[in-house]
């Protein structure tokens, strides 16, 4: 199962680097934070650019969630363990961590791709080749000409949305 944990914003590595080092690896599976792509436009030219999805945000997935929380604990460098606010670690619910492993292809990466958006001659999406392909229905917004879509996705039971990029299909590998 995976657990968030909450940290400030632009420490994600070093804590991911903190945590392990200091939890055995028995522990825990996995230990990282989500990155995606984005095509920024630097020069007249689309580059490809890599940035944090959610900022402050780390996933750590376990399934000893009290041994893990206990030792997290000791660990002062974060700020907040995401739980019910009475001292119990909870887990993201299953739909969201099935979400979220397919918005990084269904492998053990951390990192959502680019979705390739295809369009007809009138500007209308084609099709969509990429992580958005399968979350067609919760795109709330896209905007073709600066790249990027948002979707609709829940985190611990909140709503919210996220920013994914895309890029056109005459875009440059």
């Amino acid at each position: 199962m995976w657990y968030v944990i909450q940290t400030t914003t632009g420490k994600e590595e070093e804590l991911v680097a903190l945590i392990q080092r200091m939890l055995p690896a028995s522990l825990y599976s996995r230990c990282f934070f989500m990155k995606r792509q984005l095509m920024k436009r630097l020069g007249g030219e689309w580059l490809e650019v890599t940035e944090t999805l959610f900022p402050a945000y780390v996933f750590l997935e376990t399934i000893q969630e009290k041994e893990v929380f206990y030792r997290l604990k000791r660990i002062p460098e974060f700020t907040k363990l995401l739980g019910d606010g009475k001292g119990a670690f909870i887990p993201l619910e299953a739909d969201e961590e099935a979400f979220f492993k397919k918005l990084c292809g269904g492998g053990p990466g951390d990192l959502v791709r680019n979705t390739t958006v295809y369009l007809d001659r009138d500007r209308e999406i084609r099709r969509l080749e990429g992580p958005l392909e399968q979350f067609r229905e919760r795109i709330v917004r896209m905007n073709l000409r600066k790249r990027y879509a948002i979707v609709e996705m829940s985190m611990r039971g909140e709503k919210g949305t996220a920013l994914l990029g895309i890029r056109l299909e005459k875009d440059k590998e």
